[in-house]
């Protein structure tokens, strides 16, 4: 565009003195032919030369006229349209706000002199917008937002649309008070539902905001401002944060502890530990359940709890799972056959339509027989896909594996939502048995949820059985199964086969501690 505008503007400079030339020349021969005219001279060759040059001269100098306003007009429109490029090139097409181009910029002038308020916007839920409602009615919703934040800032901010349904604003001169005023603004406006393609559509923000004072750097600005983010969604969304050093590490522990774990899956360090079930009358072990442990690279042993709600978060619930499953399949193929197996299976993990063919293909390549399988899951299953989670389930039951409600009690399940599964077992969760023979209050609700289970016809495991007062009240309720300290701790695989060689016993197996210490970061309150 400035090439062609150069030569555009070379070209009315060389008509223009064209044009100059002409005119003198005309000015020099007019002036010739006119005073011979008046002298009365007639020179009839020299004089019709004069005339013809005099003809010609004029020709040019409309020529040199028209072709240099042409010209002219020809180089204010490409001024025009370079004008109109540099400004696209700096602004958002979709809302006319400034886009990231210009944002980087004017985020460049705030942090040479460190100083002002750093915002970043992003809508709670709006693909949802764009699902029910179309694109068309999603680009009318970001130039609402647009218009909020250009209401809500003052005069020298710059209001950014960044991507998506995310935006920013840069407030140079603003301090806490001021950017916190312009955030609250922007969520109030966004509070009214708009009517928009015909339906009442309201969506909330949420912002992070962060002092640039403390920022060197534009990467730095961008990082502190996205954790801002991160704590205001956390609280809640429809709400803005800010910025907070403690936050900033825990985010980096967790991203760290993420990538460990995918380093881990793919090394192998993910292993089943194996907790034996008992049966409460015979006292006799009737089967383990695997528990996911993490050998980690500095030799400590990791329980579930350290690792599972990080690895449901990125996703990597699924291989890891699909890991621990396919190595207890393989240790428990050489166990006697009235053993049985237990696994667990996380609610994420519903959310995949083929999570059935993949534990009846682990099934297959191990030999196991799936009559001897048991899987469990908790009642978090059932506030995902319920249609879904009942295909699972079915396709699991129609090759002979058993389900098994774990943790029941702490959850969400209604009594309705248990009736409409085919639950081969229950198991109550810890936390009511440990303190069933202190609570008579709990001693209550498990001998309520023993008593279901016998009328349904289902089994009732007790978890968490660590003394001989409470194995005993569970006898009395009718339990008929249970696992916990009192029958031994989960155990890695070697030491169940170094047990079964022996042929077994009517004591669970046990393993010493050694210098690989089993650690968790919290009380155990669930089981993977």
């Amino acid at each position: 565009m400035r090439t062609k505008t150069v030569k555009i503007a070379s070209s009315h400079i060389i008509t223009t003195c064209a044009t100059a030339a002409a005119i003198l020349l005309f000015v020099v021969l007019g002036s010739r032919v006119v005073s011979d005219a008046i002298g009365g001279t007639s020179v009839p060759d020299a004089n019709s030369t004069l005339s013809v040059a005099f003809l010609l001269n004029i020709a040019i100098i409309l020529f040199g006229w028209r072709r240099s306003k042409d010209l002219k007009e020809a180089l204010d429109a490409y001024d025009a349209a370079a004008r109109l490029a540099d400004r696209n090139a700096n602004t958002d097409p979709t809302t006319g706000l400034a886009n990231r181009r210009e944002l980087v910029r004017a985020l460049d002038e705030a942090l040479a002199v460190r100083r002002g308020v750093f915002l970043v916007l992003d809508l709670d839920h709006f693909k949802r917008v764009n699902d029910l409602y179309g694109h068309l009615a999603g680009d009318k919703v970001l130039r609402l937002v647009a218009e909020a934040a250009r209401n809500a800032a003052p005069a020298d901010a710059c209001c950014a649309r960044t991507g998506g349904d995310e935006f920013a604003v840069l407030l140079p001169d603003a301090d806490a008070g001021s950017a916190e005023d312009v955030a609250s603004k922007i969520i109030e406006r966004l509070s009214v539902p708009a009517l928009i393609e015909g339906a009442q559509i309201q969506v909330t923000a949420s912002i992070g905001l962060t002092d640039l004072s403390g920022c060197s750097d534009e990467e730095g600005a961008l990082r502190q401002s996205d954790v801002a983010l991160y704590a205001a969604k956390r609280a809640g969304r429809n709400g803005f944060a800010w910025f907070d050093e403690e936050l900033e590490r825990e985010i980096s522990d967790r991203l760290k502890l993420e990538e460990e774990i995918r380093r881990g899956i793919k090394s192998g360090e993910f292993v089943p530990f194996f907790q034996p079930l008992v049966d409460l009358d015979s006292r006799q072990i009737i089967g383990f359940e695997a528990l996911a442990r993490w050998r980690s690279p500095g030799g400590v042993l990791l329980e579930a709890d350290c690792f599972i709600e990080a690895a449901e978060r990125t996703g990597l619930i699924g291989p890891l799972t699909m890991s621990v499953v396919e190595q207890a399949l393989k240790e428990a193929r050489a166990w006697p056959g009235h053993l049985k197996l237990a696994v667990n299976v996380s609610p994420v993990q519903f959310r995949d339509a083929t999570l059935a063919e993949q534990i009846l293909k682990l099934l297959s390549e191990s030999g196991f027989p799936p009559s001897r399988l048991e899987i469990e899951i908790t009642e978090g299953a059932l506030l995902e896909d319920r249609d879904q989670v009942l295909t699972i389930i079915k396709s699991l039951k129609n090759v002979g594996i058993s389900i098994s409600l774990d943790d029941f009690g702490t959850g969400y399940a209604s009594l309705a939502q248990v009736n409409r599964l085919p639950l081969d077992r229950i198991k109550i969760d810890k936390s009511f048995i440990t303190t069933i023979v202190k609570s008579d209050q709990t001693a209550a609700i498990v001998n309520t949820i023993a008593g279901l289970g016998h009328n349904l016809d289902v089994p009732i495991t007790a978890e968490g059985v660590e003394s001989e007062q409470i194995r005993s009240a569970l006898e009395n309720f009718g339990c008929s199964e249970a696992q916990g300290w009192l029958f031994g701790r989960a155990i890695s695989g070697d030491a169940v086969r170094a047990f079964l060689s022996l042929g077994g016993s009517d004591q669970p197996p046990t393993e010493k501690p050694s210098a690989e210490q089993v650690t968790t970061k919290r009380k155990a309150s669930r089981r993977w």
